[in-house]
């Protein structure tokens, strides 16, 4: 890794520092070739703040529907209901009707939170 690329990495995570805020602070990611995407999420994930997570995720996937999104939580704190809803998302393939009511494909990874 060079110089630059550390220093990028550096400035690309300071919005993620103080994961217990409340408020959530979402970077993504997607890959060049359009075949896989990242959502990093910092702050703390809440059932009442999932929704907006949600839209986010359905406006990624409609870039290109079915590419790979991973929720990268793992800089942040989430509800134990708002994991086990990301966790259905994620079984089931698509994001849920009141955030996608087309029920379009939606290929969720989630990577785990610090604290749950």
């Amino acid at each position: 890794m060079t110089t630059t690329q550390l220093v990028r990495n550096a400035r690309d995570q300071t919005g993620f520092t103080g994961a217990a805020s409340r408020k959530l602070k979402v970077l993504v990611r997607l890959d060049t070739t359009m075949q896989s995407a990242r959502i990093q999420v910092g702050g703390t994930v809440t059932i009442q703040n999932l929704k907006a997570l949600y839209a986010i995720a359905r406006r990624t996937n409609s870039l290109v529907p079915g590419m790979e999104i991973v929720v990268d939580l793992s800089r942040a704190h989430a509800g134990a209901e708002a994991l086990a809803d990301l966790q259905t998302a994620v079984e089931r393939g698509c994001l849920p009707e009141k955030s996608d009511p087309l029920h379009s494909e939606c290929r969720l990874q989630v990577l785990e939170p610090l604290a749950a």
